[in-house]
C-alpha cells in the first residue's frame, strides 16, 4: 500500500505549478507533509473526507491548510477532497440536505437538487441550514470512520505481512 502511494502521488515539485497553493508558502514543502505512514495517511483521509463533504468551492485550499496544521500527508489530503466532483457533488449535497432536514425535524421543501448555480442561488436562503447541518455531520462522521479505518487496515496489513514472514521462516 505504501509503495502504491509513493509511486502515484505527486512530488513537492509538482505542486509548484499550482499558483492557488502559493498562499501556503514554503510550508507545503516540509518533509513531514510528504511522508506516508499510518498517522499521516489516516489524518489525510480524514481531512479529505471532511472537506469533500463541505458545500463550497475550492475545498482543496482549506484541506491544504488542515494538512499543514495537522501534519497530514498533503497530496493525500488534497486527493481525498475529490470524493466530491461534478458527478458526485449533486447527490452528496442532496443527501446532506435530506439528512439535515431529518436531524432538524424539518419537512424537506425540495424533492430534488438541481446541479445549477442559478437554482442553488435562488433557494439557498431556504436550504442552507439543513444542508450545512447534514453535510457537517456526514463530513465529521466520514472523517472519523476514515481515520480509524486506515488504522485498522494498516494493522491488518501489518499482521498479514508478519504472518507471512513467520510462515516463510518455518
Amino acid at each position: 500500500m505504501k509503495k502504491f502511494f509513493k509511486d502515484n502521488l505527486p512530488k513537492p515539485d509538482d505542486l509548484k505549478k499550482y499558483k492557488a497553493l502559493g498562499v501556503l508558502g514554503d510550508s507545503i514543502f516540509e518533509k513531514n507533509l510528504w511522508v506516508i505512514n499510518k498517522n499521516t495517511l489516516s489524518r489525510a483521509l480524514a481531512i479529505g473526507l471532511f472537506w469533500g463533504w463541505m458545500p463550497m468551492f475550492f475545498q482543496m485550499i482549506p484541506a491544504a491548510f488542515c494538512a499543514i496544521y495537522f501534519r497530514a500527508n498533503l497530496p493525500l489530503s488534497l486527493a481525498g477532497v475529490w470524493i466530491s466532483n461534478p458527478i458526485t457533488m449533486p447527490p452528496m449535497m442532496y443527501l446532506g440536505y435530506q439528512f439535515g432536514n431529518l436531524v432538524l425535524g424539518i419537512d424537506p421543501l425540495f424533492d430534488k437538487f438541481e446541479a445549477s448555480l442559478e437554482w442553488i442561488g435562488s433557494v439557498f436562503a431556504l436550504i442552507w441550514e439543513p444542508l450545512l447541518v447534514g453535510t457537517m455531520i456526514i463530513g465529521i462522521s466520514s472523517a472519523i470512520v476514515g481515520y480509524f479505518g486506515v488504522h485498522i487496515l494498516w494493522k491488518i496489513i501489518a499482521y498479514r505481512k508478519l504472518k507471512k514472514i513467520k510462515s516463510n521462516t518455518k
